[in-house]
């Protein structure tokens, strides 16, 4: 098992004079290999960020690098990286999952626009009202009845996490679940 160095290639063309549809990664590793003049040891094929459905309409688009050695990586991304003749920026990329959380319940993998569960606070886990809409219940504090950005709360807020019952808001690094 061996570590993958990932750099992510911002501007690649979607759309090539020799090449029907869009680049596959070995179009793309082709190219790279025929005009760069660093050799880099490559981990794996390039690959498109995103479905080709989703660049179907673009002229341009985000293609992933991966390199065996953190050495080509620097150099990609200090050297930016050309492909099919255009010079594209380049910067280091991690390949993360992302827990999705609904900002009406506080639900896992689904959002807002189809929920149906009763609604919860991220930040103090009450069921009377959603995350953004949390405010404080003391007239003098500047949290009473104003609006902030969804997850905001002030010194008077008891945190409680709707995942783990923790002391802490939803999406905070210390939960076990998040």
């Amino acid at each position: 098992d061996q570590a993958w160095y990932q750099v992510l290639v911002n501007g690649v063309s979607t759309r090539v004079h020799d090449v029907e549809g869009l680049p596959s990664g070995m179009e793309i590793l082709a190219d790279l290999n025929e005009f760069s003049s660093h050799k880099y040891e490559w981990a794996s094929q390039p690959r498109w960020l995103g479905s080709a459905n989703d660049l179907e309409h673009k002229t341009r688009g985000s293609v992933i690098l991966a390199f065996k050695t953190e050495a080509d990586a620097l150099y990609a991304i200090e050297h930016s990286v050309c492909v099919f003749g255009q010079l594209c920026s380049a910067r280091r990329f991690e390949d993360v999952p992302r827990l999705r959380t609904c900002d009406n319940c506080c639900g896992l993998d689904h959002t807002a626009r189809i929920c149906t569960k009763p609604k919860r606070c991220g930040v103090c886990g009450s069921n009377d009202h959603t995350t953004s809409s949390h405010s404080c219940d003391q007239m003098e504090c500047e949290f009473y009845s104003t609006s902030r950005p969804a997850g905001s709360h002030c010194e008077h807020t008891k945190l409680k996490c709707p995942h783990c019952k923790g002391e802490h808001a939803m999406r905070d690094p210390k939960c076990p679940i998040w």
